[in-house]
């Protein structure tokens, strides 16, 4: 008897692919489509059917740093001024989070450019993640703090780390205070902090 509910509990599940392929066919006639459209395999010429990956702009960014605070999806979207629906698409089209049974997974892998201060030079780099750009702008904010105080603490947290680059190679963050100065006396860029992602 047991076995008998499970066989038909497993029956009334499967999947009605002919009805399904009938109601992907009639919402593309709905739009202007054709069917080629409608079965996602436009023919030459043809728009495809399938809606455009939703690109980055700056409440979207704003909206998944406020889903790596709060692990709450609707609630990032809100506060940043982004529909939750779109801010999802955002997140599945890029590749940048998954819903793992009770909470949200950050996957996020786009190289982000940013200056950075490593061996006596400023210089652009193409790092590897969010992780390695958090530690670099933690790093740079340290620095100008340094700058402006002459507190060489500041600068004690990074002594001994690296941040890594898109291609592996690891750049030793700067922490000689007179380094530091050359740079700032110099001219160089140090205070700029804002990166710029790499798709």
């Amino acid at each position: 008897m047991e076995s008998g509910r499970f066989e038909g509990n497993a029956m009334s599940r499967q999947r009605d692919y002919k009805a399904e392929y009938q109601r992907r066919i009639a919402s593309a006639a709905k739009r202007g489509l054709s069917k080629s459209q409608g079965r996602g395999h436009a023919r030459a010429g043809e728009a495809s059917a399938r809606p455009k990956p939703v690109k980055s702009d700056d409440r979207l960014e704003a909206a998944l740093k406020l889903l790596r605070q709060s692990g709450n999806q609707s609630r990032a979207a809100k506060e940043a001024g982004v529909s939750a629906e779109r801010f999802r698409r955002f997140l599945k089209d890029n590749a940048l989070a998954e819903w793992r049974g009770r909470f949200w997974q950050i996957t996020d892998q786009r190289h982000r450019e940013m200056l950075v201060v490593s061996r006596g030079e400023v210089q652009r780099r193409d790092l590897r993640d969010f992780d390695q750009s958090s530690l670099n702008g933690e790093h740079l904010n340290a620095v100008k703090r340094f700058l402006n105080s002459n507190d060489a603490g500041l600068l004690a947290p990074f002594e001994g780390k690296s941040v890594i680059d898109a291609k592996g190679e690891a750049h030793p963050l700067e922490t000689d205070p007179n380094t530091l100065h050359r740079l700032a006396n110099a001219g160089s860029e140090v205070f700029e902090q804002v990166y710029r992602l790499k798709n």
